[in-house]
């Protein structure tokens, strides 16, 4: 049994910097109980909240009093600006803070209120307040090394301190680290305070993680009778432990494979507890796993139904309706409290339905539903300013980036206020002075994993893989799942050349946050390239040929390109699930058939191979391009060559290989004929920029550099580690007389990307153009080292 099977959380997140403070609101909206609720629906709980609100009326000096005064009443966001000019001139007084982290966290910046708790605790006096603030937020994060750091922190002060135990047992149970001390901090609480009955959350997680199940049912069980037993039934704080407590118990029996009592149980917990955010989630969660979509959909319009208020089920409704393709109900959902009379209420939702069309990708509409809500709210009197950063970034998503950039001036928060305008240069391709106001928010706001994300894109734009790497890396670190992070990192370490460092990379926090499907296709890429043949053979049966033959294909290239030609072609050899006569596997054929002609002797095998396959399947058009290209390879008469690739596109009238074929054949030619083939085959086939950058050569042999320049640039953008396109851009460059910076850059990236003589030599001309002899010296050097060291090779092995 796992334990994560037990604790499962709803968390909504969307394309944007950060998630949107309307969600989180929504989520706020649902009434808190205890810690453990707490912990499950992603809020700072309401005890502790009451508890930092006394803590904070706490009488220190004067030039406090009136910001101490604005917290008491709940005017967090009003406290905020006068706390920012009073902490420039005095960064380390303790209680401001303290303070200037209770308002940001108040007002849903919980992010940016980390270096103030930080510095907080440097104070004996305001650690333990700022300990427990710091950890809370941590805990809601799920970031629970940090739980376990701060809380402990806190504990070698007050080492009885039941809220530090609690947070750093849940921290340790759910991080399934260290089940032994999250038993063992369970146990102390509830021998500090018997009442806690929060406590056996931790506790039965921990004996589940150590497969002590008889111990764990004894756990349940007697909570359970405790719950039975203590106070009135009525309590909502009871009732929200009762409902815990049932919905375990279901999760329980799933998983020891009591699956119809689990479905009994469930009834009972939707019966009882039908507003419960957690029995209707994880209740929905367990019929999606029987196989039963349509009755976890029931159960959340039911919930719906019986708290038709609920924002938190109604935004839960929606996305799962848009999740299943039903776009146009998952609208209806959301739209309809638009037309409520109470404008707060209206606001509310017009801005849910912004944040669904965010996630839908729908990001114009998204904009104008966020104005809209933006509107009505000011019109109610209530603050506009926690709404303004979600709402300029889903401008600049949207490509409004002129408003964007206006929408950036209004913001308060100087970190909002850079990232939004480092987003904007992003947009502009303008990499640089993204780079520079990403520098400044990031200060400010280190552990935003968006933010570093869009800088490494930004650093890659500029060709920095280095300042690229060292984001991915801080991202990951941050928040593994909440960008592709992992992969993207993998993918800029296959393209330096390192593929053992790229699959470590996307093997980070793999437990915690398992890949998505393009980083597990990325793995199946790394796994070829490094000789696993068990696990690439598991990969092409679990994720079936249409997905992972090309793959397999790309790793057959990067070994050739890594290792050599004669290595690539072992490798294909050495997977017997390979299948080089079935139509399906067509794009390792077409890979080994390319790979063939490097390889001395090879390349006469491929003939009579592809005479038997064709014979086999005469009406495969794959099957007849490869065999264009072998003829294409050996040097065949352009007729024969071309007939090849003709019965390919008679069969399949968009095969782009084909295309590409005979815009190859044209080039030398009809440059305008051989444009019209290779658009044509990028059109049908937009992932491959090899197409796009035959279409820029094209250009350039059509006479149209600066028509080439652009095709290349926006290559570049989509594709910032294709060694070629950075080359083909720099040598245009030259031809036209110039060698920018940005030549430069790309003509090192080039160099970083395939470290060969040609790249050194094109490198060389970059720097003699720009007037730079003794850097062209020390490059072509080095091309010439290169050369002298393949020819010796050549000359040994021959």
């Amino acid at each position: 049994m796992h334990a994560r099977n037990v604790a499962k959380r709803p968390w909504f997140r969307t394309a944007g910097i950060v998630y949107s403070p309307t969600m989180h609101q929504a989520l706020r909206a649902i009434p808190c109980g205890n810690l453990r609720h707490a912990i499950r629906i992603g809020l700072l709980s309401c005890l502790t909240l009451s508890a930092l609100s006394a803590l904070s009326a706490c009488e220190q000096a004067d030039p406090l009093e009136a910001i101490r005064q604005q917290q008491l009443i709940g005017d967090y966001l009003g406290s905020i600006e006068p706390l920012r000019e009073y902490l420039e001139a005095n960064p380390d007084d303790s209680e401001a803070n303290y303070l200037y982290g209770t308002a940001l966290t108040s007002t849903n910046q919980g992010n940016l209120a980390v270096w103030s708790f930080r510095k907080a605790m440097n104070d004996p006096e305001w650690l333990v307040r700022a300990g427990l603030s710091l950890a809370y937020g941590a805990l809601v994060s799920n970031d629970f090394n940090e739980v376990v750091e701060v809380s402990g922190r806190v504990l070698e002060v007050e080492p009885d301190n039941e809220s530090a135990l609690m947070m750093r047992g849940n921290a340790y149970a759910h991080w399934r680290k260290d089940p032994e001390l999250a038993l063992a901090d369970a146990e102390r609480l509830l021998e500090l305070n018997p009442d806690a009955l929060d406590a056996y959350e931790p506790k039965i997680l921990a004996l589940l993680s150590l497969d002590r199940l008889d111990e764990a049912s004894e756990a349940l069980a007697e909570a359970g009778r405790r719950l039975q037993e203590s106070g009135d039934q009525d309590n909502p704080t009871k009732q929200a432990v009762l409902a815990w407590h049932c919905s375990t118990t279901a999760a329980f029996e799933r998983e020891s494979e009591k699956l119809e009592q689990a479905r009994e149980t469930w009834i009972r917990c939707l019966d009882a507890h039908p507003s419960n955010s957690e029995v209707v989630t994880n209740a929905a969660t367990f019929y999606d796993e029987m196989g039963e979509p349509e009755r976890a959909l029931e159960v959340l319009r039911s919930a719906l139904a019986a708290s038709p208020t609920s924002r938190a089920f109604r935004l839960a409704l929606a996305l799962r309706l848009s999740g299943s393709g039903n776009t146009a109900e998952a609208d209806a959902v959301l739209r309809e409290p638009t037309q409520s009379e109470n404008p707060l209420v209206a606001a509310t939702a017009w801005l849910d339905l912004g944040e669904l069309r965010r996630a839908q990708g729908e990001f114009a509409a998204a904009a104008d539903a966020i104005e809209r809500g933006i509107g009505l709210a000011r019109e109610t009197g209530s603050p506009e300013a926690p709404l303004l950063f979600g709402y300029a970034d889903v401008l600049v998503l949207a490509g409004r980036l002129d408003e964007a950039f206006d929408v950036a001036a209004r913001l308060s928060n100087p970190a909002q206020r850079q990232l939004i305008r480092a987003r904007v240069a992003q947009e502009r391709r303008q990499p640089a002075q993204a780079l520079r106001e990403f520098d400044g928010a990031l200060k400010l706001w280190p552990d935003n994993p968006w933010g570093r994300y869009y800088a490494a894109l930004a650093a890659e734009e500029f060709g920095d893989f280095e300042r690229a790497l060292a984001e991915y890396r801080y991202a990951v670190r941050i928040d593994a799942g909440s960008t592709d992070a992992r992969t993207r990192g993998a993918d800029l370490l296959l393209a330096l050349g390192q593929p053992r460092s790229a699959l470590q990379m996307l093997q980070t926090a793999a437990d915690e946050a398992p890949l998505p499907i393009e980083g597990q296709l990325m793995q199946l890429r790394l796994w070829a390239i490094l000789g696993q043949t068990a696990a690439v053979t598991d990969a092409l049966t679990r994720f079936g040929t249409d997905l992972a033959v090309p793959v397999v294909a790309d790793a057959a290239e990067d070994v050739s390109w890594l290792a050599g030609p004669a290595k690539a072609l072992k490798m294909l050899a050495s997977l017997p699930a390979l299948d080089f006569e079935d139509p399906r596997f067509s794009a390792v054929l077409r890979a080994r058939v390319r790979i063939s002609h490097l390889v001395e002797g090879k390349a006469a095998e491929q003939a009579a191979s592809l005479t038997r396959i064709l014979a086999a399947y005469p009406d495969s058009s794959a099957f007849q391009e490869i065999r264009g290209l072998n003829l294409e390879l050996s040097g065949a008469p352009g007729d024969a060559v071309r007939a090849a690739y003709t019965r390919a596109l008679e069969i399949e009238p968009g095969n782009a290989q084909a295309l590409a074929g005979l815009g190859r054949l044209a080039l030398a030619d009809d440059a305008e004929a051989a444009l019209v083939l290779f658009d044509r085959a990028a059109s049908a086939d937009p992932s491959d920029p090899n197409l796009q950058l035959l279409s820029a050569r094209a250009l350039v042999a059509a006479g149209k550099p600066e028509l080439a320049a652009e095709r290349l640039d926006r290559l570049l953008v989509e594709h910032p580690f294709d060694a070629e396109a950075a080359s083909e851009r720099a040598r245009l460059d030259l031809e036209r007389g110039a060698a920018t910076d940005r030549t430069l850059e790309r003509a090192r990236r080039a160099v970083n990307l395939r470290h060969g003589p040609d790249t050194l030599e094109l490198l060389s001309r970059v720097h003699l153009q720009r007037g730079e002899p003794e850097p062209a010296a020390q490059a072509a050097e080095r091309a010439q080292k290169l050369r002298e060291a393949a020819s010796a090779a050549a000359v040994s092995q021959g």
